[in-house]
């Protein structure tokens, strides 16, 4: 599984939405009231996000870039480290790919095919001053991103999640990281400090730490919401009441939470700052459950939606993005505490809180009749003759 590509403070609305919004960006705005980031808030429970910090891989990959020339040598030793294996394996590529890909490094005739670590290599100082501040607080992010991690999780039930973090470079394709199992049974994640912080040049130290964190606790909270889903009998099966919208739901409501750790600090709330990409969001959002409704009585066009709603890429690229604004929109109605009581009673009680906020708050877009409707508990209409 893979990360978002890393984005310019200014156009992290395309994080969520694939747009970048046409709104300024705004200054850094901390208030005495509290968090500007629901992240930033204490845990609600005593959960247990536990976060492993290394970065040997990063060490020893910019320790074999520097080299006057390639020694084939250091492939090798590079290949017995868990983030290198971990990256071949993500890349679905062999061995001798990396290799290739690692020698080109040092040759401009060479064309890199998977692993780009000649850019790393010509930018080799920038990334061992940068690493060279990291290593030494590696626990100290290790706290941040667990405190992160825990913070958007509801207080009904501690929650035990761990998570391995490899910080290194030269991971292939566009994320800034991978996902992937490691040896142990625990997931592992694969950070590229190149891709995460390649636009962050000129920012104050704190500042990168901060995005290392908050990339680190997205991913952890991640693992944690999925053991509390498992966990909460409210989240274990289909809504009736809510018919062939359950899907769609359901899914928003799960990628939701998660998306909101991928907008940095500075964007909160979202409509506010990212307004233009949250009508966009949310009116397709409305469409879908439109279409869903109609497809009631049809079934192969049934399918053919529920099908396009159950593949992975639907909530990363669609359903976050939706459920980040439902997310905000609930946090600056109902508060923190607001938000995590709505997901603690399931999809359902997320997407009645919005509709709650969005009465209230003209800013926010409404869901459209026919998601309202099946929350009111309203039956769909009898599909006509055919």
């Amino acid at each position: 599984m893979r990360g978002a590509a890393p984005l310019a403070a200014a156009a992290l609305a395309c994080t969520l939405s694939g747009c970048a919004s046409s709104s300024p960006a705004p200054a850094s705005r901390a208030t005495p009231s509290g968090p500007r980031a629901p992240y930033d808030a204490p845990a609600a429970a005593a959960h247990q996000v536990d976060i492993t910090i290394r970065s040997r891989a990063a060490k020893e990959i910019l320790a074999s870039l520097s080299r006057p020339k390639f020694e084939a040598s250091d492939t090798k030793l590079l290949e017995d480290l868990p983030a290198v294996r971990f990256a071949i394996q993500d890349s679905r590529r062999g061995v001798e790919v990396f290799e290739r890909d690692f020698a080109a490094a040092f040759d401009e005739k060479t064309r890199t095919s998977v692993f780009d670590f000649r850019s790393i290599r010509g930018s080799k100082e920038r990334w061992q001053a940068l690493l060279d501040a990291v290593e030494p607080r590696e626990a100290d992010l290790s706290r941040m991103a667990s405190t992160r991690a825990a913070a958007l999780l509801p207080g009904d039930r501690p929650v035990t999640a761990r998570l391995d973090v490899f910080l290194s470079f030269g991971v292939a394709g566009l994320g800034d990281h991978i996902v992937l199992k490691g040896e142990n049974g625990r997931e592992a994640m694969v950070l590229d400090l190149a891709r995460a912080l390649g636009d962050s040049e000129g920012e104050p130290l704190e500042s990168r730490m901060s995005r290392i964190a908050r990339l680190i606790a997205g991913e952890a909270f991640r693992q944690a919401w999925a053991v509390y889903r498992a966990q909460n009998p409210a989240w274990q099966h289909p809504d009736p009441q809510l018919g062939q919208l359950d899907v769609l739901l359901r899914a928003v409501a799960e990628a939701g939470p998660v998306a909101v750790y991928t907008v940095d600090e500075n964007f909160f709330p979202l409509s506010t700052w990212l307004k233009e990409p949250m009508k966009r969001a949310i009116e397709d959002l409305n469409r879908r459950a439109e279409r869903l409704a109609e497809a009631e009585g049809n079934l192969e066009r049934r399918m053919e939606l529920t099908g396009e709603i159950r593949r992975g890429d639907f909530a990363r690229r669609i359903a976050g993005q939706d459920g980040a604004y439902l997310v905000d929109g609930v946090i600056q109605h109902s508060g923190l505490a607001g938000l995590r009581q709505a997901l603690q009673a399931g999809p359902r009680a997320l997407f009645d809180a919005y509709d709650k906020a969005a009465q209230a708050d003209k800013t926010l877009v409404p869901l459209s009749k026919v998601i309202r409707d099946r929350l009111a508990g309203v039956p769909a209409k009898p599909a006509p003759p055919r």
